[in-house]
């Protein structure tokens, strides 16, 4: 593997950024529409029936938990999709490639657009919990952080799923046996204290798990055993990273 470079990355960075603004528009719907929907039909609507969940009001337990669900998700859009049209079919992978650019640094340049892709929408669904009444401390200015390190960390998931991936049509393996089971056991919909011992352990090993408690103790003042949650999500991005950048130039060979 060749040494990364910095500014390579950041060219990365930038062509994707003047190509989103291109496309804000369209891509805004589906990346809000979701967690909006869940949280309408659960938090609205079987929150009425719900009362306490953890300490606070159901509503305001699951509109936090989809903040992180939905960086999770907007980096996973960017980080398989939208990669993979990039790798194999508008070849965008190979063009970059083509001068100083390396692989390598390409990879390392779309997982952090996914973060930067993730602390958009994360944050418009934020101000929405704002709106909502559902943040009341002023250490919630730390969640686009949150949101930044989480997409991050599946914008490598995700290419390393990608570059594993014999066609397009395998991206749906990875969204609906990985992706939205953590969307769904991970602290988002209902507190993992409450399900069984073996559920309670799968649930800990997901990132999501730990950015859903991150975001909850930020919006609430509850710093406690939060630090534990910040480092666990950096060993796993540091650790999942290496995957899809060494990967990378074994798999792509144009």
């Amino acid at each position: 593997m060749n040494k990364l470079k910095i500014k390579s990355i950041n060219h990365v960075i930038y062509r994707d950024w003047m190509s989103f603004k291109k496309l804000f528009k369209i891509a805004i719907f589906p990346n809000l529409f979701d967690p909006i929907l869940y949280l309408v039909a659960m938090g609205l609507g079987l929150g009425s029936f719900v009362g306490q969940v953890d300490g606070m009001p159901y509503l305001k337990f699951i509109t936090l938990g989809l903040i992180a669900g939905t960086a999770m998700n907007a980096s996973n859009n960017e980080s398989t999709v939208n990669a993979y049209i990039q790798m194999h079919l508008d070849k965008t992978y190979y063009e970059m490639s083509t001068g100083p650019i390396s692989l390598p640094d390409i990879i390392v340049g779309q997982a952090i657009w996914a973060g930067i892709r993730s602390v958009i929408f994360g944050t418009l669904f934020m101000l929405v919990a704002l709106l909502m009444g559902t943040i009341s401390s002023f250490w919630a200015m730390l969640i686009p952080m949150v949101l930044f390190i989480t997409g991050t960390l599946f914008g490598f998931l995700g290419l390393a799923f990608t570059l594993m991936a014999p066609s397009r049509d395998y991206l749906n393996y990875y969204t609906m046996l990985v992706i939205q089971p953590m969307f769904m056991f991970s602290n988002t919909f209902f507190p993992l204290s409450h399900v069984a011992s073996w559920l309670k352990q799968v649930g800990w090993f997901s990132p999501l798990t730990h950015a859903v408690g991150l975001i909850r103790g930020l919006a609430d003042g509850n710093l406690s055993g939060q630090l534990a949650n910040l480092v666990w999500l950096f060993v796993v991005l540091l650790i999942i990273a290496l995957v899809p950048i060494n990967l990378v130039e074994k798999k792509l060979v144009y």
